[in-house]
């Protein structure tokens, strides 16, 4: 059962349903395309199948991951991320990179072309620059509200809602 942490913060109730063994590894797995249980299975050794497929229901769930049959008799499923769950690829290489530089081993997630360290960064689209910790807020999304339906009155056609006096 996943944790709940009765708080509003955004990282709060992402780790509500993020936050358990195993999840995050299979949406890593799962940014590089589409996998079958079995593969997921194969590359996460030691994950029981019942928690794999609970952790796969639960991603499901929450529109992370979208499940399609490869084969029907017998039924077997095909699991990909949905956009929401693509958008969890940088919080994936932000642990990558905290993971390597702090991991036993001391590596460090580099830049290729000029072997500088990769860091995290916010970064401002509108902008085009990166953003220091200290601009950035949250702040509640603005919604248009629902445009009003009229109820119809029961048992009356729509041509007779005409007042006459």
């Amino acid at each position: 059962m996943p944790k709940r942490y009765g708080q509003s913060c955004p990282v709060a109730r992402s780790l509500e349903f993020l936050g358990e063994r195993w999840t995050l590894l299979i949406v890593r797995d799962l940014l590089s395309g589409p996998r079958k249980f079995q593969d997921l299975q194969t590359s996460l050794a030691g994950v029981a199948p019942t928690v794999l497929s609970h952790r796969l229901k639960i991603l499901e769930t929450h529109g992370i991951v979208r499940r399609g049959w490869y084969s029907h008799h017998p039924p077997r499923a095909e699991y990909a991320l949905t956009d929401r769950g693509q958008d969890l690829k940088a919080t994936v290489r932000a642990l990558a990179i905290c993971g390597a530089r702090h991991a036993k081993g001391e590596s460090v997630v580099v830049h290729e072309t000029c072997g500088s360290p990769i860091e995290i960064a916010y970064f401002c689209p509108a902008c085009d620059k990166t953003i220091p910790s200290a601009e950035v807020r949250r702040r509640p999304v603005t919604r248009r509200p629902a445009p009003r339906v009229r109820a119809r009155r029961a048992g009356r056609p729509a041509q007779a809602r005409t007042r006459t006096r």
